[in-house]
């Protein structure tokens, strides 16, 4: 590459992160005289690609070496997408390199290749429209970026959660799940694909090193506004999400939700307590604002919960999620579904157990995310659901006895209170459910685990 010609100097950080600027608000289509592309249906990383060889003027390579090797900066852009409320989200995880699974089982976190990878990023991201081409996305955002050190200590923890599989003998059991902001992703031309682990002769899938879409929509919020995080104390900085959580929640176990929000002065006395009032009651705990979002949660996708069980370990309720569309259920697959991304969420569930006198106490928090050996089975309740629809008949559940996960039922005011069905006639409002059954079983391994420490 000859730097004579550049538009920027390959050798000073500020002047790159500058150039990179130029592009805020442009498509590469009127900065760049790059040839059309291939539709990013077709191939992944058309944007990318475009963006090195016809903007920044370099040769497209797989050399381990910073994109910017003289300033050690690497370039990554990312896809973002407005969701119906016109809200910027990550669209997909952020692919950071390749794990080598046979040397880094002897890398440590903190002299990792990932990390002194992930140090410094000169972050693009551009606005993807389903019917526009990479030339004509348009770039909303470039700045300099780099893992923050208040998640460093989350980060070790997702690290190592890996490396041991790895170390184990047990690669092919790792599993996005299995962390909270960094991923462990498949990565190869084809599922069939299959590498070598150094502890094991089970051939496992290639992966790569990603910050989970969560993540990323986080992040890319922070650069356009600012999140309120969970202040530590110097004694809480290695501390792990979870660890960090339960410490704030543990003198208040054993309180009961009223006298919670007395304690925090949510809702005034003689009047109804608010409806987020437990919402308002974790804030509280976390010193974080009742205006605010939490950062650290925003970043793992973590939605809090709260869940009231009997005596008996069973959930009080079912756990119900939105009413769905008749029409949307019936155009899209499981993978694009709304369901699905419920499911792939991590929740913080914050647990209230009765007690002898009939009374809720505050008991315990765990982060959950449905295993994905259950997902398949969510799949099946789904597309039944599906199959429903499309012969008309949406006015046939999926009852919780048919399936070990979730099921379908009305989630309406009353009768009346319908949706149109596209091969029939009006029908009331119904949602996916988690089975309480289900869900007893699944925290009680979660918290016998300590899942997510």
């Amino acid at each position: 590459m000859s730097t004579s010609n550049l538009p920027y100097d390959p050798g000073k950080i500020d002047s790159i992160v500058e150039c990179a600027g130029s592009l805020v608000g442009h498509a590469l289509r009127e900065k760049t005289n790059a040839p059309e592309l291939q539709s990013p249906k077709q191939r992944r990383g058309s944007f990318g690609n475009a963006l090195e060889e016809h903007f920044f003027d370099y040769k497209l390579n797989s050399n381990s070496m910073p994109d910017f090797p003289k300033v050690g900066l690497e370039l990554k852009s990312t896809p973002v997408k407005r969701t119906a409320k016109g809200e910027p989200v990550a669209k997909e995880r952020l692919v950071l390199m390749q794990i080598n699974y046979m040397t880094v089982v002897h890398e440590t976190f903190e002299t990792s290749r990932l990390v002194k990878k992930a140090s410094k990023i000169l972050l693009v991201s551009y606005v993807w429209e389903k019917d526009s081409g990479p030339l004509d996305y348009k770039v909303e955002m470039a700045e300099l970026w780099g893992l923050p050190r208040e998640d460093m200590a989350q980060f070790k923890i997702d690290w190592e959660t890996v490396v041991d599989k790895i170390r184990s003998g047990h690669a092919e059991d790792i599993s996005g799940s299995d962390t909270l902001y960094l991923e462990a992703c498949t990565k190869a031309a084809n599922s069939t694909v299959r590498t070598r682990q150094p502890f094991s002769a089970v051939p496992v899938k290639p992966r790569a090193w990603a910050l989970k879409a969560s993540y990323m929509t986080a992040a890319e919020n922070k650069l356009r506004e600012k999140r309120q995080a969970i202040v530590r104390t110097e004694a809480e900085r290695d501390l792990g999400l979870l660890e960090l959580v339960r410490k704030r929640f543990d003198p208040y176990f054993g309180m009961t939700e009223e006298g919670l929000c007395r304690t925090f002065g949510i809702g005034k006395r003689g009047k109804r307590t608010p409806k987020n009032a437990c919402a308002l009651v974790t804030k509280s705990i976390l010193g974080v604002e009742k205006d605010a979002k939490v950062e650290e949660f925003a970043k793992a996708g973590i939605q809090p919960k709260t869940i009231r069980l009997k005596q008996n370990g069973r959930p009080k309720e079912d756990i119900s999620f939105p009413a769905f569309d008749y029409f949307e259920l019936e155009r899209t697959p499981f993978e694009d579904s709304a369901f699905y991304g419920y499911l792939q969420q991590i929740w913080l569930l914050v647990i209230y157990r009765e007690g002898n006198d009939g009374v809720y106490r505050l008991s315990d928090v765990t982060f959950w995310q449905m295993p994905e050996k259950d997902i398949p089975e969510a799949r099946r309740c789904y597309e039944q659901m599906r199959t429903n629809v499309r012969n008309g008949r949406a006015d046939i559940s999926v009852k919780s006895s048919e399936n070990r996960c979730c099921h379908v039922r009305p989630h309406a005011q009353n009768a009346n209170d319908v949706r149109p069905q596209p091969h029939g006639t009006p029908v009331v409002k119904k949602c996916f459910w988690l089975n309480a059954t289900y869900m007893k079983n699944q925290i009680e391994r979660t918290l016998a685990t300590g899942r997510h420490r």
